[in-house]
């Protein structure tokens, strides 16, 4: 983490929330995470793919010093998001991960830029 200039969490939708293994993970890596960006992915078997586990997020990444994007991912109705192998089969979330990851990129490379040059 201490290398890397964002990342993407990938959160499964528990009961509106996120796993504790996930909160304990993120709570292991607390000042490398100052001023990286951060894109978040929802998954959910059901209809609102994930959006309840982003919304619990959010509060916990500006707590940790994380840039949250303003571009999400919302895997609805995972289960037919993708085939046995990983790949992904519906079209229609392709623009929305290149958006997302275009959105990722930019600001990871700002906030690189601001952590090596700007002095707080």
């Amino acid at each position: 983490m201490e290398r890397a200039d964002g990342l993407v969490i990938v959160a499964p939708e528990y009961n509106h929330g996120y796993c504790g293994l996930l909160k304990h993970v993120l709570d292991s890596c607390l000042k490398e995470y100052i001023h990286k960006a951060v894109g978040i992915v929802g998954v959910s078997a059901g209809p609102f793919g994930g959006t309840r586990v982003i919304e619990n997020m959010l509060p916990v990444m500006r707590e940790l010093g994380l840039i949250t994007i303003f571009w999400d991912v919302n895997f609805s109705s995972v289960q037919n998001c993708f085939n046995a192998e990983g790949d992904l089969i519906e079209p229609s979330y392709i623009r929305r991960v290149d958006k997302f990851l275009k959105e990722l990129i930019w600001m990871s490379q700002t906030l690189r830029y601001g952590r090596e040059n700007i002095p707080l």
